[in-house]
């Protein structure tokens, strides 16, 4: 079976390239495109996001280089980490998944790391449909979030197959990318998250851009561990559960209420409870007023404090279907 070969030095950049004449078993011609179109759908519109497109070339180089029980593994590492990271309203973080993914195989020993990574960076180049070559968005976007980027299923196609085609004919080589590094506009570790907002912590917002009403940003580095959020008033009596609406502005979920800031009382509490069953708690001042790098009832700031306080049961938050951001 042809091979998918590692990280090559361009004149310019190192890339990761292909083995020249592997173009025949891959993504040349109608073979490529049939494999996608048969795990990759498009929306009403026929319109996939580049995350979607992401994940369906990921499958593609997984079945080129290690056959149908290769692709079978894979596929079953993908539901796993799908499972584990859907939202309570179904929402899943396509991109994060499928890295997940791709780590649980280099792990299991199905894939080398130079394989692993390989493949991460060809399917990053080959999912691009915007200008932003640095990120990888979905469809969901809105109000606070610009972040998305779609396009209609055979131009998708279209273009994920002519990039393929360049890096297996060895014409042309992906950006080398490590599988390990943060999703653009999520933080990790001490590297700084590339978001419009410049930040990746507790935001409070009284009035969003797209309803006019509460909307709750946590920090990026709980996404993923976050079971609810609610509001308290001063005396400590349950206001109201926030609503999952998606995930950005620097990777940070976000949870909606049904009405303006500045219609809850003054002093009250976000309680943001983690799948740990451990809480957070950020007091608001002023309820009409946005409230960032609040600090939480234990001290902890909302951008550097980590999950901390008192732990015990806790609800999930009732969750809708996903609107705008």
């Amino acid at each position: 079976m042809a091979g998918i070969s590692g990280v090559s030095q361009t004149s310019s950049q190192q890339g990761v390239s292909g083995s020249k004449g592997t173009a025949k078993s891959g993504a040349n011609g109608s073979e490529f495109g049939a494999f996608l179109s048969s795990i990759l759908k498009g929306d009403s519109a026929n319109k996939v996001n580049e995350e979607d497109l992401f994940s369906a070339v990921v499958q593609e180089r997984v079945k080129k280089l290690k056959g149908d029980e290769g692709l079978k593994k894979f596929q079953e590492a993908l539901t796993e980490a799908t499972n584990a990271s859907r939202k309570p309203n179904g929402y899943v973080p396509i991109e994060d998944t499928t890295k997940v993914a791709l780590i649980k195989c280099r792990e299991s020993g199905l894939l080398t790391a130079e394989e692993t990574d390989t493949i991460y960076s060809q399917s990053f180049a080959a999912a691009q449909l915007d200008d932003n070559k640095e990120a990888l968005f979905d469809s969901i976007g809105g109000g606070d979030d610009p972040s998305v980027a779609v396009a209609l299923l055979e131009q998708a196609l279209l273009g994920a197959r002519v990039v393929m085609d360049g890096f297996d004919s060895g014409s042309g080589a992906a950006p080398s990318r490590s599988v390990d590094e943060a999703s653009a506009g999520k933080f990790s570790g001490s590297s700084q998250p590339s978001s419009s907002t410049g930040s990746a912590g507790f935001l409070y917002k009284p009035n969003s851009d797209s309803d006019g009403k509460l909307v709750v940003l946590l920090p990026s580095k709980l996404s993923g561990l976050i079971e609810g959020v609610k509001i308290y008033d001063p005396a400590g009596d349950l206001l109201e559960s926030g609503r999952y609406s998606g995930n950005g502005n620097g990777g940070r979920d976000h949870y909606r209420f049904s009405k303006p800031g500045g219609d809850y009382p003054d002093g009250l509490t976000v309680e943001v409870t983690l799948s740990t069953k451990e809480k957070l708690k950020y007091v608001i001042s002023e309820s009409s007023q946005r409230d960032e790098d609040t600090k939480s009832s234990n001290g902890s700031t909302g951008t550097s404090g980590g999950p901390s306080g008192g732990t015990g049961g806790g609800s999930k938050s009732p969750d809708n279907s996903p609107n705008s951001l």
